[in-house]
C-alpha cells in the first residue's frame, strides 16, 4: 500500500509540471462519477480529528485548529485500474503556486492502493485540488480532478442547488444550526429539513442509511470554541453516542453562527 503522511502548512513556489496527456475530468461530490471511482476522502478540523481519537483525554484540546486533516484512500481498480499517481496542486489567480506528488505508481510497482494523510492550512482549502492520474497503460491517459473545498465542513459551496428542496442527498449529510427568523427559536437543519428538538434530530438521523457521514456545524463562541447557549450543542455527546449506535460517523466542526 502506498501510504504517505505529510504536513502542508506553507506554500512552496514551484514550476508548473504537466499532469500528463489526455482528458481531465472534474469529479463533483455526490456525483455518479464519484461513486464509480470509489475513493474515500475526508476533510476535517485537525482538533476535531484528535478529539474523535480521544487524544484530549490527557491534554485538553480547545477550539478549532488552523489546519484541516485530509485523509484519502483509493484502490487501483475499475475506472482507476490505470492509476499512476496522486498529486496535490495549489492554484491562485496567477497560476499554479505549488504542486506536490503524494503517491506514484509505476508498472513495476505492484501496490494497488493509495492511502494518504496530510495537513493543509484552512485558508488554502479553496485553492487546493487532488488529481488522480490514470495514464500508465492508456494512450489517451487523463486525470480525475477533485476539489478539496467540496469536502470541507462549513463550505457553503458543497453540492448547492438553486432549488434545495429538489436536492438528492449525497453520501454525506450536514447538520447546520440556525434560529427561526420570526420567533428566534433554536432549530437545526439536516438535509434541508428543519427540526426543533434533539429527539427530532435523532429521529431524522436514524432514518439515514448505515455508514452515512454526518458533519455537525456547531457555532463558534466569543472565545473561538464551540459556544452559545444552544440545546443542540449541549447534546453533542448524546448525538455522537447515538450516531455510533446507528453505525454512522458524526464529525464535529465549528463555524461562525448564521441566521
Amino acid at each position: 500500500m502506498m501510504r504517505i503522511v505529510m504536513a502542508l502548512c506553507f506554500l512552496l513556489v514551484v514550476g508548473c509540471a504537466a499532469l500528463g496527456k489526455g482528458i481531465d475530468r472534474q469529479v463533483e461530490r455526490g456525483s455518479q462519477l464519484e461513486k464509480e471511482l470509489g475513493y474515500k476522502l475526508s476533510v476535517q478540523d485537525k482538533h476535531d480529528a484528535w478529539r474523535a481519537e480521544g487524544m484530549d483525554a490527557v491534554i485538553p484540546i480547545e477550539g478549532p485548529a488552523p489546519e484541516y486533516l485530509v485523509k484519502f484512500h483509493a484502490t487501483a481498480a475499475d475506472k482507476l485500474k490505470d492509476l499512476s499517481g496522486l498529486t496535490l496542486t495549489l492554484t491562485r489567480a496567477d497560476g499554479i503556486v505549488a504542486q506536490v506528488p503524494l503517491a506514484i505508481r509505476s508498472r513495476w510497482n505492484k501496490e494497488n492502493e493509495v492511502d494518504v494523510q496530510f495537513l493543509i492550512r484552512k485558508d488554502l482549502i479553496n485553492d487546493a485540488v487532488l488529481t488522480l492520474r490514470c495514464e500508465l497503460r492508456s494512450e489517451a491517459g487523463g486525470s480525475y480532478v477533485i476539489r478539496l473545498r467540496d469536502y470541507a465542513p462549513g463550505n457553503e459551496g458543497v453540492i448547492q442547488s438553486p432549488t434545495p428542496a429538489a436536492l438528492v442527498p449525497g453520501p454525506y449529510h450536514v447538520i447546520r444550526l440556525a434560529a427561526d427568523a420570526d420567533t428566534g427559536e433554536q432549530v437545526a437543519i439536516l438535509d434541508f429539513k428543519v427540526v426543533k428538538s434533539v429527539e427530532a434530530l435523532k429521529n431524522h438521523i436514524g432514518k439515514l442509511p448505515g455508514g452515512s457521514e454526518i458533519y455537525f456545524q456547531r457555532w463558534l463562541g466569543p472565545g473561538g470554541g464551540p459556544g452559545g447557549n444552544n440545546k443542540f450543542i449541549k447534546a453533542t455527546d448524546e448525538l455522537k453516542a447515538f450516531c455510533a449506535e446507528q453505525h454512522k460517523t458524526l464529525t464535529l466542526s465549528a463555524i461562525p453562527p448564521y441566521y
